[in-house]
């Protein structure tokens, strides 16, 4: 905390001095988009992907593009959004929000399902990840970074259908259309895909379907989501190799609406609503033909029966929902002021999490099921921030107050400042205090060896950051160096000589890094049209602690991405390769302590459109790399080809 406030006080006095010299001109950055300008232009390290990359990418998920993404560390525990967990600067999955168009859908039941998302990835228009701290702007959840998915905003009559196949009976499609014209829009999505697996019990099916519109006329911008998921899923040594014929089901619904509006050439106002089911069903033992069937009370397969303490499968219903707006005014000599307010409510109905109910309630579509416990909490939140400009000298500071019903009150302050070298150069730094409360997962959670403990409290950090960017038409690069103190991290953790693992607060974690990279655009249609490159690197000084750490010192020391697109004759090429050397060690089946292997994977897709068809080739991991382990122990699949066809058409 000391550290932080000593930061900030330093950049004050430095801003105050620089905004002593001469005004300068004001530069502008040219031949960049929108997103680019305001990606440059930003007082902090941000990532943006944009729609060209994910068109072109050999993706057939979200999880897939931000596999190679610089400093996010994806952690799938199966392919195509079957489960992933997502963090970034050696955080764990908890501690990066996960934002639509700016709502938060992170999971009060798990982090684990804070990707099953409402859409698939060809709605995206664009990915914008803000690595580090940014509770300061975002609330809570947003310790380690944020993922803001922007989807397609398309006012133009045209649709398209695709259908695709491959490799272990891999089937599926997506459709798309939509109605509209310069000042509004309507869109229809869906998705279906299904696969037998890689290995016994890891077959997967999944359906996605979702509404979108928008309008945006004389200073009013509105757009809205409706969205439904599914998902059911062969759990193989998910979360545990004692039992490893698990199963796990999910669905969910997102509602949210967006609407701003410029009340003046000075001020703009921003307001948002939104709310989220999410139901889980989670089976320790699969009950399914061919593996365990449910007999007076007892779980039995081919004679071997579950363990006694387990009667029935785990439930979860969480429910949340929330409402923030948010006001900006531009003052006079390059001053902004903005201020918000945030409310979110969140509960859970389970037969695992939550303190024991007097009625408990029926699961629908489970007979057997019972929700026998419930929890639910309030939090609010608000926020000012101010914004200075002296020529090329920006300086952003500003603070959250937030409160929580079961943790009290927050205080997360934080400021930046950049300087525009040129018109295309800028050098900026920050130092931001974030934090997240803790899932129902870690407070209740007790089975199968794991004990989360009600006594947690929320976990903190500061963190800092000094870095570059220089953009123009043709070449985008940036740079940047962090450290980040973290105080009451949540870890499940396991002391010597005990089997049972715990949720609880460690006392203390520092980790730095560095990231940096470079694209270069060559123009359209040509062998090579775009080449990206990056790096990231982070280590922590503490090498061990007095207990065996599930999530904590378990986080990529190094990754590397190669990105090449271009056009060969009439084929599209999109390749990608990832290199990842990950710190930590796993228990594997055996109960053996292993090291991450070192792991290189690749990914190409191979199109060609002719008129209103695009017929395309796709593959993952290309050069067959087993065992490729996310998570330690759940092993991935090797080379997995798949190929289709898109048909594009306008009304």
């Amino acid at each position: 905390m000391r550290c932080a406030q000593i930061v900030l006080v330093i950049m004050f006095i430095v801003s105050n001095a620089l905004f002593a010299q001469e005004n300068l001109r004001p530069v502008e950055v040219r031949g960049l988009s929108e997103a680019e300008e305001r990606q440059q232009a930003s007082t902090r390290h941000m990532i943006v992907i944009d729609r060209a990359e994910v068109e072109s990418s050999a993706a057939q998920s979200i999880t897939e593009i931000l596999e190679y993404a610089m400093g996010v560390d994806v952690r799938q525990r199966g392919p195509f959004d079957a489960q992933t967990d997502v963090s970034m600067r050696g955080g764990t999955f908890d501690q990066t929000l996960i934002l639509i168009d700016g709502v938060r859908v992170n999971d009060v039941q798990t982090g684990h399902h804070n990707m099953n998302l409402p859409i698939h990835h060809t709605q995206i228009e664009r990915i914008e990840i803000i690595p580090g701290g940014a509770s300061r702007s975002l609330g809570p959840g947003a310790m380690t970074g944020a993922i803001n998915i922007i989807t397609k905003k398309d006012g133009k009559n045209r649709g398209s259908v695709e259908a695709f196949y491959g490799q272990n009976d891999l089937v599926g499609g997506r459709f798309n259309q939509q109605f509209g014209s310069e000042h509004y829009g309507f869109g229809v999505n869906g998705q279906q895909l299904q696969h037998n697996g890689f290995m016994p019990n890891t077959d997967f099916r999944s359906s996605t379907i979702n509404a979108t519109g928008f309008y945006q006329k004389n200073g009013h911008r509105l757009n809205a989501l409706v969205g439904y998921t599914s998902r059911a899923f062969g759990a193989q040594n998910f979360y545990s190799f004692n039992f490893p014929e698990q199963f796990e089901a999910i669905r969910g619904l997102q509602v949210h609406i967006n609407y701003a509006r410029r009340i003046s050439k000075n001020t703009l106002i921003e307001t948002r609503a939104y709310a989220r089911q999410h139901h889980d069903r989670f089976e320790l033992y699969r009950e399914a033909p061919g593996f365990y069937q449910y007999n007076n009370g007892l779980f039995i397969k081919n004679g071997d029966t579950a363990m006694s303490w387990y009667n029935d499968h785990n439930y979860h219903r969480s429910r949340t929902a929330g409402a923030e707006t948010r006001l900006q005014m531009a003052l006079s000599n390059g001053q902004t002021v903005s201020f918000g307010i945030d409310y979110r409510y969140e509960s859970i109905l389970s037969n695992a999490l939550g303190e024991p109910i007097e009625d408990p309630v029926d699961v629908r579509n489970h007979p057997r099921g019972m929700y026998t416990r419930f929890a639910d909490r309030h939090n609010a939140s608000g926020y000012g921030e101010y914004t200075i400009k002296r020529g090329r000298v920006t300086v952003q500071t500003g603070v959250l107050f937030n409160h929580n019903i079961d943790f009290g009150n927050a205080w997360m302050p934080g400021a930046e400042l950049s300087y525009q070298v040129n018109a295309n150069a800028l050098i900026f730094a920050g130092a931001n205090r974030a934090f997240r409360l803790p899932t129902y997962t870690d407070l209740y959670y007790s089975v199968g060896g794991a004990q989360g403990s009600i006594d947690l409290q929320p976990e903190y950090s500061d963190q800092f950051e000094l870095g570059l960017r220089h953009f123009n038409a043709k070449s985008k690069f940036s740079t940047a160096v962090f450290y980040r103190q973290g105080r009451d991290l949540i870890d499940w953790v396991r002391f010597p000589g005990d089997d049972i693992v715990y949720a609880e607060n460690i006392n203390s974690l520092d980790i730095y890094g560095l990231e940096i990279s470079q694209q270069f655009v060559f123009g359209t249609e040509k062998p090579l049209e775009r080449l990206l490159l990056s790096y990231s690197w982070q280590e922590s000084p503490q090498d061990d602690f007095a207990f065996e750490s599930t999530y904590t010192l378990d986080f990529l020391r190094n990754k590397f991405n190669l990105g090449l697109q271009g056009n060969v004759g009439f084929l599209r090429y999109n390749a990608r390769m990832t290199w990842q050397d990950r710190r930590g060690t796993f228990t594997d089946a055996t109960g053996a302590t292993e090291a991450y292997p070192h792991i290189w994977m690749t990914s190409m897709r191979i199109s060609s459109e002719i008129k209103r068809y695009n017929v395309y080739l796709e593959g993952s991991n290309l050069f067959n790399q087993q065992p490729v382990f996310d998570r330690g122990g759940i092993q991935l699949p090797g080379l997995w080809i798949r190929g289709g066809v898109i048909v594009s058409f306008e009304s």
